[in-house]
C-alpha cells in the first residue's frame, strides 16, 4: 500500500521534459506564423482592393465628365497641344445655339441679327467678360483668333414685333460682316471662358482649368483656375480626328490609372462630336 501512494506521487512530480516543451514551442511558433500570415495576406488583399475601388471611382469620374462636356462643345473648337511632360485638350463650349434668320455675311456688312432661339436669356447681351457668338466655324482658329468668324456678343436687343418669342433681333455694339455663312445658317453662342484638361506626368494628375481668355496658341499649361480631378494617372493619349463628309469629329480618350506603369485599368474612348457648323 505504502509502495503504490509512492509511484503516484512520482508521477505527478514528474512534468515536462526540456524537449517537450521545445516541440510544443516550436509548434505553436508555427501555428502563430501562419495564422498572422493569412491574417496579412487577408488584410493586404482588402486594401488592395480598397484602393483600386477608390482609384476605379475617380477615373471613372474623370472620364464620364470629360466625355459629356466635349459633346457639348463648339465645332471645330477642339485641339491638343503637348510640352515636356504636360497634355491638353481644348475646346469652346456651348452656352446655347440656333438658327440665324438673318446675318451680315461677306461682302455685306452690318450690325443686325435676327436669331431664332429657344432658350434666350437676356443676360447673354450683358455678360461679363463677353461671350462669344460664331458662325461657320471651320477651324479651331475661326473660334480662337479674331478671324471674323467668332465676335463678343455685344449690343442691345429690339422688339421685332412679329408675336414670336422664340425669336430675337439684335443690334451688335459695331458694324461686322462675318466671312462666311453656315450652310444651315447655325450660329453658336460659347461660354466666355474656353476649358482645358491637362495631364501631368511629373505627378500623375489631370486637371480642370477655366475662367482664362480666348488665346490663339493654346496655353500650356491654361492661366486660369485649376481643379484637379484625377490622381494616380499614369499615362494619357488625346486624339482628334476632324469631321468628314462620312462622319462628324472624332476624339479618341485613353486615360489609364493605377500606381504603376504595369496597371491595367484604363479607359479607352471614341467621342462622337454631334455639332457640324
Amino acid at each position: 500500500m505504502q509502495r503504490q501512494q509512492t509511484t503516484t506521487s512520482i508521477r505527478f512530480r514528474h512534468g515536462f521534459s526540456l524537449i517537450e516543451l521545445t516541440i510544443v514551442i516550436v509548434l505553436l511558433s508555427v501555428l502563430a506564423l501562419g495564422v498572422s500570415s493569412y491574417i496579412g495576406l487577408g488584410a493586404t488583399m482588402y486594401s488592395d482592393a480598397t484602393e483600386r475601388e477608390q482609384i476605379l471611382n475617380q477615373s471613372r469620374f474623370v472620364a464620364e465628365r470629360l466625355q459629356r462636356e466635349l459633346r457639348n462643345a463648339a465645332p471645330n473648337s477642339i485641339r491638343t497641344a503637348d510640352v515636356a511632360l504636360l497634355r491638353c485638350i481644348e475646346f469652346a463650349p456651348i452656352v446655347s445655339s440656333g438658327i440665324y434668320l438673318q446675318a451680315p455675311v461677306a461682302p455685306e456688312a452690318g450690325t443686325e441679327l435676327k436669331l431664332a432661339i429657344l432658350n434666350w436669356q437676356s443676360s447673354y447681351l450683358g455678360a461679363v467678360p463677353t461671350l462669344p457668338l460664331s458662325i461657320y466655324p471651320r477651324q479651331p482658329g475661326d473660334i480662337y483668333s479674331n478671324n471674323g468668324s467668332t465676335i463678343a456678343f455685344a449690343g442691345t436687343e429690339t422688339d421685332d414685333m412679329d408675336g414670336n418669342s422664340a425669336t430675337r433681333t439684335v443690334q451688335l455694339a459695331s458694324s461686322h460682316s462675318f466671312p462666311l455663312g453656315s450652310p444651315e445658317q447655325r450660329f453658336y453662342l460659347l461660354a466666355s471662358s474656353p476649358v482645358s484638361y491637362c495631364f501631368n506626368a511629373v505627378d500623375g494628375t489631370i486637371r480642370r482649368y477655366s475662367n482664362y481668355p480666348y488665346n490663339t496658341l493654346q496655353p500650356l499649361p491654361p492661366t486660369g483656375s485649376a481643379v484637379l480631378m484625377a490622381s494616380d494617372v499614369q499615362r494619357v493619349r488625346f486624339a482628334v480626328n476632324d469631321a468628314v463628309l462620312t462622319r462628324n469629329s472624332v476624339v479618341n480618350l485613353l486615360l489609364q490609372f493605377g500606381q504603376s506603369q504595369t496597371s491595367d485599368m484604363f479607359f479607352n474612348y471614341e467621342v462622337h462630336i454631334p455639332n457640324v457648323p
